[in-house]
């Protein structure tokens, strides 16, 4: 299976798995492709500073996007680059079903994140998808990061549309959508 077909059966998974279970998916996955050794070293890193420029993050870019009656938060972290994340605040926003995730790349306003290098270290050491080993890594390496940041976004009650994605990915994966927005 090609990478971009689990990242579409992530997008389904995260928004009808447990956080618990989505991640559970994902280590397995990880230790059959990478083995035991891969996947328990990407388990135990510490996500805890991440998560906590995440919350303060997620808290700033709510106050501007409401301030500025803004359509969207989308959330990006860059594999390449140390997992430099950063929040940004759309005026515009498309439902999945238009298959045009443009409106992510028109923001309106910024909010910077931080970083969690040894993410990126560990994705380095194989890239994306290559081999199966960079497969399951990557898969796993995602799927920290996703249910690190749905569990962030659940905790605060908003009607605004939230979504994330490594940078340049296509398409974006919706962790809240508007209400109707399916």
């Amino acid at each position: 299976m090609e990478i971009f077909n689990y990242l579409e059966e992530m997008q389904k998974d995260i928004l009808t798995y447990d956080l618990e279970g989505f991640e559970k998916k994902y280590y397995q996955l990880c230790y059959e492709k990478s083995g035991e050794d891969e996947a328990k070293k990407i388990q135990k890193v510490n996500l805890d500073r991440y998560r906590e420029s995440i919350e303060n993050g997620f808290s700033q870019s709510l106050e501007i996007a409401t301030k500025c009656a803004a359509k969207a938060v989308y959330f990006e972290y860059d594999m390449d680059n140390e997992w430099n994340s950063n929040f940004f605040i759309c005026d515009e926003y498309n439902q999945p079903a238009e298959e045009d995730d443009d409106w992510a790349s028109d923001w309106i306003d910024e909010v910077e994140v931080g970083t969690l290098e040894k993410l990126s270290e560990i994705y380095l050491e194989n890239g994306f998808d290559s081999t199966d080993k960079a497969l399951g890594n990557t898969l796993y390496l995602i799927a920290r990061t996703v249910a690190l940041f749905s569990n962030v976004c659940q905790k605060v009650k908003t009607n605004i549309p939230i979504c994330i994605a490594f940078h340049d990915q296509d398409p974006i994966m919706r962790i809240k959508m508007a209400e109707g927005m399916k």
